[in-house]
Formats: C-alpha cells, sequence, structure tokens
C-alpha cells in the first residue's frame, strides 16, 4: 500500500472503546493503520453528551481536542457558535 499523506478522520463512540474489549480494540485498530502503511490518524472519542458537558464545565475539558473542517482544536476554545456545530455533527 502507498501512503498519500492524506489524515484519516476517524470518529469513534466512548462506548467503542469502554473497558478492556475496547482497548484491545482500539491497540488492534492502531496496529492495523501503521501495518498498512498509515501515517497520520485522528482519532476522536466523544459525543454529544461529552460535549455538551464540557460546554457547561469547560474548567474541567481543557484538552479535549475535536476535528473541525480539517484542522484541530481544543473544543472549549471554540465559540459557542462552532462548539454547538460539533455538537450537532456528535448526535448523528
Amino acid at each position: 500500500m502507498r501512503s498519500n499523506g492524506a489524515a484519516l478522520d476517524l470518529r469513534l463512540l466512548p462506548s467503542d472503546v469502554r473497558g478492556e474489549e475496547g482497548l484491545d480494540a482500539l491497540c488492534a485498530l492502531l496496529r492495523g493503520f501503521v501495518a498498512l502503511g498509515g501515517w497520520f490518524l485522528q482519532p476522536d472519542v466523544a459525543d454529544a453528551a461529552i460535549l455538551k458537558e464540557a460546554q457547561k464545565h469547560p474548567e474541567n475539558y481543557q484538552t479535549l481536542s475535536v476535528r473541525v473542517s480539517g484542522w484541530n482544536a481544543r473544543f472549549v476554545t471554540l465559540n459557542r457558535e462552532w462548539q454547538n456545530m460539533v455538537i450537532a455533527q456528535n448526535e448523528h
């Protein structure tokens, strides 16, 4: 496989990576990605509930990173309009 330099953005639900089995699945995904020649993977593990909680209590979510239109941002640094857009994308 030849890498084209494109980033692979993955949105995972917290339930996808919960517990020992979820951690094993995430590790297998990462190992497989690297084994196939991937070089930039952006996994986001969040759902609308977590993002809404981060809006209410930003002091507890200072390191929560989200993918927005091809770039990463700390969720709590986004203005309310952008935060609401990210939340809406994660409600589907």
